[in-house]
């Protein structure tokens, strides 16, 4: 039997040999899964025994995440805005940049004269639900319509929102981009908020293996990567309140594009805002006033 620092210094250099990045916390998650351990734990049982199961099931696990397949999907977790959720294999699993969209959308949603007291938000493809159920979380008396076309996301995004105590202020609902959508909230809508397909759709192929394997209709936003934000862009002003908010997680190369598209809808007060790598990150609109 190896210990618990072997079998870390092995699976890190095998990992790292197959071009995973990030190999020794992923070594290190993948044997916290499978003894049922936080990461400091790890370190404070270095020279623990790993049994012989407990050795194949983790081998297996490494083996997986070496051929490509996300570390989120292979232990069923992620974290996001410092909370756990779970993710699933075949729904879109979310990225630590799009905690900027969350920010940002608080932020729009707590202004200075505290006028919003019960704001409606509605989110359009809801993936696992990190963003309806963070948004929830952080404003408590918001209420968050979820809308996605695949029905395991919405399911996924309902399961988040019990595990978080917020599951009667969270809607899973299925369905294309706001057809779900009770007609009740049209202009009524103070946020509207996604994080929509943008990658153009030739370029699908050359996506690492791991984004790969996400749902194509998470990654896909057509020839130019802009089609859902054309819908969104035109449908916002039916659903925003006067003043209500339109933002979106943007690609890199969007910086552009996106605003061009807000502005021309009609919505004010366009801006555009960089991750904490400097990149694009988050476009947003305001519906203007009266």
């Amino acid at each position: 039997m190896k210990t618990v620092r072997e079998l870390i210094a092995l699976s890190s250099d095998y990992l790292a040999r197959k071009g995973v990045d990030a190999a020794r916390l992923n070594a290190e998650r993948l044997l916290s899964d499978v003894l049922g351990l936080a990461r400091i734990e790890l370190y404070l049982q270095s020279d623990r025994p790993v049994s012989v199961a407990e050795t194949a099931r983790y081998r297996d696990l490494v083996r997986r995440r070496a051929s490509g397949e996300p570390l989120q999907a292979i232990i069923g977790a992620t974290g996001f805005y410092s909370r756990d959720f779970k993710v699933a294999a075949g729904v879109f699993i979310p990225r630590p940049e799009t905690e900027r969209l969350v920010e940002t959308a608080v932020r729009l949603l707590t202004p200075p004269d505290h006028r919003l007291v019960a704001p409606k938000v509605v989110e359009v493809g809801c993936g696992s639900g990190v963003i309806a159920v963070s948004l929830a979380l952080e404003l408590p008396a918001a209420e968050v319509w979820a809308t996605d076309v695949d029905p395991r996301a919405v399911q996924l995004t309902g399961e988040n929102a019990h595990r978080h105590g917020v599951a009667g202020r969270v809607h899973a609902l299925l369905g294309d981009l706001l057809h779900p959508v009770p007609a009740t909230l049209r202009q009524r809508v103070d946020l509207l908020v996604s994080n929509p397909p943008y990658i153009c759709s030739a370029d699908l192929e050359t996506l690492p293996p791991d984004v790969r394997r996400d749902p194509p209709a998470a990654l896909d936003g057509g020839p130019d990567g802009l089609t859902v934000y054309r819908a969104l862009a035109a449908a916002a002003p039916h659903w925003l309140r006067p003043g209500g908010w339109l933002a979106l997680e943007i690609g890199a190369d969007q910086g552009e594009s996106v605003p061009s598209l807000l502005a021309a809808s009609g919505l004010q007060a366009v801006a555009l805002e960089r991750d904490y790598n400097e990149l694009p990150r988050v476009v947003t609109g305001r519906q203007p006033e009266g």
